[in-house]
């Protein structure tokens, strides 16, 4: 009876789910709740398991209001920003339709093309226009212009549906159209990463997502980003290195427990087939891929949180049914489906032991042969994550610590259809794992800091080593396990560390959004990396966004 009861405790709702549209991963209203968490401010908060509905944003920012002394002037100002964001009093929101009521000309008004709201629906309609410039390599020659806008829909009904549609749209006007293929953001995307020596120029890209909901319990059909795992940075679970995924998605949400489970279509580089070799007709194919993601979290306390994480990426046949079942755990899965696919799971924790202090700590496996465990065995593929947060108290500021070590070949698979190595953990040609890749190592520290007048800085600099494969005498390549895509094993079954062509040398990487008034923002974004041995990798973004 005790156990039941217990059980019970850790599934109960948190809330009515109002709003249960979805917030973005990207916003970055995660980022200052995680900086709140590391502060001792916010406990209950889980940044590790993203993205979640505007319900549970708004929870947190009800639980940060309760207790402003735990907030310094700069934390009062974004929770002001944030509340006002999500909470929408109808007299700081313009619209030039519905029901807002502030003035056009009011410099602090949330701005809208469309808003109403009553006991039954809750619709917001609003957009972005942006201008960019962008620069990359040494000499800063191939830069240019570029414009984009940004339209989004966002809906809930009743409390239990919640939609969120945006779509973005852009253009290079000036330029090399081939600098958008070092824009970490856009580098992913169809029109960028189908051919980087030819782009044309026009890219876009949309977040769709419906979510339907009942106490606890979630369904989402969506394709967005994903992210998984405890990082300061980018987990080694699931990150933002890649576009975003189509998915179908149940969760459910307790008071100390979330699990979710997901079920993911990948996509390929496409390739061009003969269909009629006498008449010549060819056709655009890619294998069918998928990634099944099953997810436990826990709290049993304020102060620590440890999660487990099974993911399995298999191809060249339709949804599998053992993947599909929420409950099947994805290793059991692959061996009841005899062995052909890539399964990997984590394992992850995250501790504040005072306050203003936290850590995490993550263990990936990819494969694991524990009788050789240690030894160069190709059968053990890795990767661990640490890292600290350090609150500096009432003044928004963060410092970070993180150390990463990726084994060589994890991410990777060894079967292949011509040439292309379907079971290996990449979308469109993009590792969905940490942006370092196999067969490489990072030390990072860094400063966030949250200022008033909707200032925003975040700044880090890394050490980097990395075992590249290369190029042989006779133009053969040599696999040392430095690339995801690639998944051919070794002859001899053996791997090194840090094998192959050795990157090495120390990066710089800064982020800078300043609002000077609301729906007006400047943003920079800038990162360098210094190899010892090889040219300096260098881009540049800066851009002015105006929503009217």
């Amino acid at each position: 009876m005790r156990w039941t009861a217990a059980v019970a405790l850790l599934l109960l709702p948190l809330a009515a789910r109002a709003q249960p549209e979805i917030v973005p991963a990207e916003h970055r209203v995660y980022d200052w709740l995680a900086d709140q968490r590391a502060a001792g401010a916010l406990p209950e908060y889980r940044h590790e398991t993203l993205p979640f509905d505007r319900a549970e944003v708004r929870r947190h920012l009800d639980s940060l209001a309760a207790h402003p002394a735990r907030l310094g002037a700069s934390g009062r100002f974004w929770l002001d920003e944030f509340r006002r964001e999500f909470f929408e009093p109808l007299d700081r929101v313009h619209s030039y339709a519905g029901d807002g009521r502030a003035a056009f000309l009011d410099p602090d008004a949330e701005r809208t093309f469309g808003f109403f709201r009553d006991s039954t629906w809750r619709v917001s309609i609003w957009g972005e226009g942006v201008v960019e410039g962008r620069a990359a390599d040494d000499d800063l020659t191939p830069g240019g212009l570029a414009r984009s806008a940004q339209l989004t829909f966002e809906a809930s009904y009743m409390n239990r549906v919640g939609l969120y549609t945006s779509t973005l749209s852009g253009t290079q006007m000036t330029g090399s159209a081939q600098v958008l293929a070092s824009d970490p953001v856009l580098a992913p995307l169809y029109y960028v990463s189908r051919d980087p020596t030819n782009i044309a120029g026009p890219f876009d890209r949309t977040t769709a997502s419906l979510r339907v909901v009942g106490g606890p319990f979630s369904a989402e059909i969506a394709n967005e980003r994903l992210r998984y795992g405890a990082s300061v940075d980018a987990p080694v679970v699931l990150a933002d290195g890649a576009d975003y995924l189509p998915f179908v998605r149940l969760g459910l949400m307790g008071r100390s427990v979330t699990v979710q489970a997901v079920h993911a279509a990948l996509s390929s580089p496409s390739r061009f087939v003969v269909d009629d070799p006498v008449e010549g007709d060819v056709f655009l194919d890619a294998p069918q891929r998928y990634l099944a993601l099953h997810r436990l979290e826990v709290q049993p306390t304020g102060w620590w949180t440890w999660a487990y994480t099974d993911m399995a990426v298999y191809g060249r046949r339709g949804p599998e049914l053992a993947y599909l079942n929420p409950l099947f755990p994805a290793k059991a899965a692959e061996h009841a489906l005899y062995d052909r696919d890539n399964t990997l799971f984590s394992l992850e924790t995250t501790v504040r032991p005072i306050r203003g202090l936290e850590g995490n700590f993550t263990w990936l496996v990819d494969d694991l042969a524990t009788a050789t465990l240690g030894d160069g065995d190709y059968g053990n593929k890795w990767a661990i994550q640490t890292g600290l947060k350090l609150a500096l108290p009432r003044t928004g500021a963060t410092l970070f610590g993180e150390y990463v070590r990726i084994e060589p070949y994890t991410y990777s698979h060894r079967f292949q259809e011509d040439g292309f190595y379907f079971n290996s953990y990449i979308h469109n040609g993009f590792g969905l794992g940490h942006p370092l890749g196999p067969n490489a190592d990072q030390w990072l520290v860094g400063l966030s800091a949250w200022m008033p007048y909707r200032a925003r800085l975040r700044l880090s600099g890394r050490y980097v080593r990395k075992g590249e494969n290369f190029l042989a005498d006779d133009g053969t390549l040599v696999n040392v396990g430095g690339d995801v895509r690639i998944g051919e094993p070794p002859e001899d079954g053996r791997k090194a560390f840090l094998a192959g062509e050795l990157y090495r040398g120390p990066g710089i990487r800064a982020a800078v959004e300043l609002e000077p008034a609301r729906g007006v923002a400047l943003r920079f974004y800038g990162d360098v990396q210094y190899w010892d041995e090889q040219p300096t990798e260098l881009f540049l973004r800066l851009g002015l966004a105006v929503r009217p």
